[in-house]
């Protein structure tokens, strides 16, 4: 049975550990987790996994082990850890800005390296993730890792160079669409609905065109014509977005997200 270690406790571990207990694909006993401090590791704890201080330790317990740290700790980390790098591991990065090459240059020289892209929502079972493999990942191996991710959300394998645009459009994406839910939301608070009322509302609304879009396969702007008769209320609401600049702003959010991902990439050569 697969065993899946984590480095750092964060709240991408946390999100991650807490949809892979909750959709059965590992149990607690069989996930080992390490941190610098028994503060950090408190918040891990609580979902009954095995927990240590050494890093080393978690590499020698786990198939998988997923780098959860912040990109400037990579070098000290990779380091530490490369000993116990065997054959049979797969180190799996979540980090913006690390490459695979970078990882793959600090250790053995047969360490399989994945690196994926993630967004929060996979505590839920509903996250979007897309990696990459390294050289040496074999078949196996890559099906083991897209299993891994497939049980947290909708997982696709794509060339580590669109990574970035990864990151700026479905990594960081969920912080966008909170934005907006919480100005529809405000919107009908304004307009007399109670908070819980309007929340809920536009919730629902954003689920329901989202899985429109997934479970049609159509073009989000065909969807968005069928919405807007002719003189209707609809298309006047879309004429204030987009004399309000909605679209460009949202272009532009993912593009400032991709270039501070390729600034950290640069910190971490």
């Amino acid at each position: 049975m697969t065993t899946v270690g984590f480095i750092g406790a964060g709240k991408v571990t946390q999100a991650l550990m807490k949809g892979l207990l909750s959709s059965g694909a590992v149990t607690p006993s069989r996930i080992y987790a390490s941190s610098k401090t028994e503060v950090s590791l408190q918040k891990l704890k609580v979902f009954g996994v095995n927990t240590c201080l050494d890093n080393l330790w978690t590499v020698k317990n786990s198939n998988i082990t997923v780098l959860a740290v912040k990109p400037i700790s990579f070098p000290k980390i990779l380091s530490e850890i490369a000993p116990a790098v065997g054959p049979n591991n797969v180190i799996v990065s979540v980090a913006a800005g690390v490459t695979i090459d970078s990882i793959q240059n600090r250790l053995p020289h047969h360490a399989k390296v994945v690196r994926a892209m993630l967004n929060t929502a996979v505590q839920i079972r509903d996250g979007a993730i897309c990696y990459s493999t390294g050289k040496n990942i074999a078949d196996a191996d890559q099906e083991l890792v897209h299993r891994f991710f497939s049980s947290v959300g909708l997982t696709l394998e794509g060339e580590e160079k669109h990574l970035d645009a990864v990151v700026g459009l479905s990594g960081s994406a969920p912080a966008y669409f909170y934005l907006i839910l919480e100005a529809l939301s405000d919107a009908g608070v304004r307009h007399g609905l109670s908070r819980d009322v309007a929340t809920r509302h536009a919730s629902q609304a954003m689920l329901g065109a989202a899985r429109m879009v997934l479970e049609s396969g159509r073009h989000p702007g065909e969807l968005k014509d069928e919405v807007c008769s002719p003189g209707g209320v609809t298309i006047n609401a879309i004429y204030s977005m987009e004399k309000a600049g909605v679209r460009a702003a949202m272009m532009d959010a993912v593009d400032s997200c991709i270039k501070r991902n390729y600034e950290l990439a640069r910190l971490n050569e």
